[in-house]
């Protein structure tokens, strides 16, 4: 049996809500339950507490240098997802975050999965009321982790988390609120968060700086450094694209007949020194529009993307 037949099974009766990647042989799935959970035919019971969900939640790995499918554990309680993985230290590790505070970290060469909340405590991760997380990123030898109220952690060691946005904070306690939709950056010392209303901010590895001139009327929710050489934040429904690095970004509004001018997007990616993005059909953006990518043997359905060690998942 093949690694895709064996997905198959493993799939079978879940959808894809999320996907990350360590390398290049080891990916991460994570995906809810497809039946209603009053379908007595087939409902969803979780192991942990012998009781029913509405978005019962798994994770599983697929590891396809060794053809085989990992399950994990159950995420029951996880909403929408963040992950990314990577080797640190030559160990390979990977999170996940939900909006919920619900928090877990993957150790894959010791083969153990363990909570591990920034800053929540246990009273507040048992009431679903924890920090959750915006955007997760393995730069270097350190995690990263954004949350609105422009907050950036970086994690320093087991259950160690370390505040390193303090002038974003003060700027959004200024303003009232700020969002935080995507994290990114080339290295540890060059790193970028987007959110709405033109929220774009650049860190040197000691300092942050916002980015002014952005239209606050576009919530850029995703951003990416590409191996272009390039920063790219892209609007959460296509409306346009600021493209730049460090302090210096350009606005690039789409025009009316771009494809995926107000449509939603689902996820964003950069590969082999492209920006692709997803809303069903996959769109590559070449300078100043988006247009349908030339990828052969890809087909339609595409939500979830990720791209790590020159492959694109």
């Amino acid at each position: 049996m093949n690694i895709q037949e064996k997905m198959n099974i493993a799939l079978k009766g879940w959808v894809i809500t999320g996907v990350g990647m360590i390398d290049r042989y080891r990916y991460l799935v994570v995906g809810q339950w497809d039946n209603d959970p009053e379908d007595e035919k087939n409902p969803y019971i979780s192991k942990k507490d012998n009781k029913k969900y509405n978005h019962p939640t798994r994770m599983f790995g697929i590891d396809i240098e060794n053809n085989k499918i990992i399950w994990n554990t159950s995420l029951d309680g996880l909403s929408k997802v963040y992950l990314d993985g990577g080797s640190i230290h030559d160990n390979k590790e990977a999170f996940f975050f939900g909006l919920g505070g619900v928090t877990y970290h993957l150790d894959y060469g010791a083969d153990k999965f363990e909570h591990e909340e920034l800053l929540g405590t246990t009273e507040r991760i048992e009431a679903g009321t924890a920090r959750g997380s915006r955007g997760i990123k393995l730069l270097g030898n350190h995690f990263y982790s954004a949350y609105t109220g422009n907050q950036v952690h970086r994690r320093d060691g087991v259950r160690k988390w370390t505040d390193i946005s303090k002038i974003p904070r003060e700027y959004c306690k200024k303003l009232g609120s700020c969002s935080v939709a995507s994290l990114d950056g080339f290295n540890e010392n060059e790193i970028y968060f987007s959110g709405d209303e033109g929220n774009l901010w650049y860190y040197n590895g000691k300092i942050w700086e916002k980015i002014f001139g952005m239209p606050q009327e576009v919530d850029f929710e995703y951003v990416l450094c590409s191996d272009d050489g390039k920063v790219y934040a892209i609007a959460s429904h296509g409306e346009g694209v600021a493209v730049g690095r460090k302090d210096k970004f350009t606005y690039i509004p789409m025009q009316k007949n771009d494809p995926i001018y107000e449509s939603l997007i689902f996820a964003t990616v950069h590969y082999k020194g492209k920006i692709y993005a997803s809303n069903h059909t996959l769109y590559e953006f070449r300078e100043n529009h988006w247009v349908k990518a030339n990828i052969p043997g890809l087909y339609g359905g595409i939500e979830h993307l990720a791209s790590k060690d020159g492959m694109l998942f």
